[in-house]
């Protein structure tokens, strides 16, 4: 049986204070670890450029950073901005398959704590970045499995960064 972390009660407040967040620049990120060209998005049907970062651990929390680029061909949605909830699934998940543990994003299903999915825009060619907050992990936990959006698969073993 897999045991699910869910929201931690002592981050509550903190994260209050970061639900506003409407994306970042590629920049404030870093270097991605894996990059990969998704086949069509959430809404949106053109591709999509996925980079994942490491994943940040401070204090209780931990956070995931996605750089996300529309490519093009959605003949609907290219000539417009472009919003984050188009791009991403809501519920990105976290998963340590030798303990059998899944994260979950941190809050209820109606107010998840990640990017400000409605506020956060931009258009063909330009990468806009995604953050999810998670409860934090054991220290021994190097890495963990994570799923973006079930139809791109998951991408194996993300490091962990703590401090």
């Amino acid at each position: 049986m897999a045991r699910r972390v869910g929201p931690a009660v002592g981050v509550g407040a903190l994260l209050l204070l970061l639900t506003g967040c409407t994306g970042g620049t590629p920049a404030d990120v870093g270097d991605p670890v894996v990059e990969f060209t998704a086949p069509h998005a959430r809404s949106y049907d053109g591709e999509v450029r996925v980079a994942v970062h490491p994943l940040h651990v401070d204090g209780r929390s931990m956070e995931l950073r996605l750089t996300l680029t529309p490519l093009g061909g959605d003949d609907t949605r290219d000539h417009r901005p472009i919003r984050v909830d188009e791009l991403v699934d809501r519920t990105p998940v976290l998963s340590d398959v030798r303990t059998l543990t899944t994260y979950d994003v941190l809050g209820a299903a109606s107010g998840p704590r990640h990017t400000a999915m409605l506020g956060a825009e931009t258009v063909v060619g330009e990468p806009v970045v995604y953050q999810a907050w998670f409860a934090a992990l054991d220290d021994q936990v190097q890495t963990l499995d994570l799923v973006v959006d079930p139809s791109w698969g998951s991408v194996l073993r993300v490091p962990v960064v703590r401090g």
